[in-house]
């Protein structure tokens, strides 16, 4: 009768299953944090899938480590070294078993909670009728920080509702107590008072107004960033003819609660020389 230990025996003997499968529920676990923790920080995805390659590649190495050596009294020892009556130890297998059903759960409900409550960091919406990706190729292939990015592309869509005429939808992009200062005229500290000035824009003959944003600060907190660009803007006189104008605008963007970025403050002023008084 052969007495040689088949493959899988053989297996079984050097503790490959069990490494194969502790390596398999740790990795598990180890993604499910990352998937959680990583988008808090605005990670980009690439570094996830990277993550979850190098935990691939550490697999293979892991099994191989087990077969090729043994962990004995002595310490680790190549497998071909070893005497047929050496000893090699084995895990117990309540301990084994309690150690494998206690990091899968929890990777369990990692993935649950990653399921129910999912993070947006991703893929930030806003919820008024305009939304926008944070993911977008500009940010890909720029290199720009994705809140950076974010933020513009945000402005440059406002911009083009503004353009739009779309009074409920321009005033979407503020925040519940935003405050906005227009030039020569009074600030507007309500969402009411808001929609109100920008509905007298919207009404006046001929206008026409858009912007574009050169320039993005984020806050050290994450929180707060302001942005700063140029806009132009046309409208009609008395006499219905159109006048051209020029300036400069500042914009305060908060991050709220819900993951959503909203304007809290907004002022602009003009680059051209302020006309002289009629006598």
């Amino acid at each position: 009768m052969n007495s040689k230990p088949s493959f899988f025996s053989e297996l079984r003997r050097r503790n490959v299953f069990r490494v194969a499968l502790t390596y398999a529920v740790v990795a598990w676990l180890l993604i499910e944090i990352a998937s959680v923790l990583l988008p808090l920080v605005d990670a980009p995805e690439s570094l996830i899938t990277a993550f979850v390659v190098l935990l691939a590649l550490g697999f293979a190495v892991a099994v191989f480590i087990s077969w090729a050596f043994e962990m004995t009294p002595e310490g680790l020892k190549r497998t071909q070294d070893l005497s047929p009556t050496e000893v090699i130890p084995y895990w117990s297998r309540r301990k084994f078993a309690t150690f494998i059903f206690g990091v899968a759960g929890t990777a369990f409900c990692l993935s649950a909670y990653h399921l129910l409550f999912p993070t947006s960091p991703r893929n930030i919406s806003q919820n008024e009728p305009l939304s926008i990706s944070q993911s977008s190729p500009s940010e890909k292939s720029s290199g720009t920080h994705p809140v950076e990015q974010l933020l513009r592309d945000l402005d440059t869509q406002w911009a083009k509702t503004a353009a739009a005429k779309d009074v409920e939808r321009t005033i979407a992009y503020y925040s519940d107590d935003a405050i906005v200062f227009p030039p020569n005229a009074t600030s507007a500290a309500t969402k009411e008072a808001i929609r109100n000035g920008w509905k007298d824009m919207f009404a006046s003959p001929g206008f026409m107004i858009t912007w574009q944003p050169s320039r993005v600060q984020v806050g050290k907190s994450g929180e707060m960033a302001w942005v700063g660009g140029t806009y132009e803007s046309t409208m009609n006189d008395a006499s219905g003819k159109p006048i051209n104008d020029r300036g400069k605008y500042l914009e305060v963007w908060e991050k709220q609660s819900d993951g959503n970025w909203k304007c809290r403050a907004n002022m602009w002023n003009s680059d051209l020389a302020a006309s002289a008084p009629a006598p």
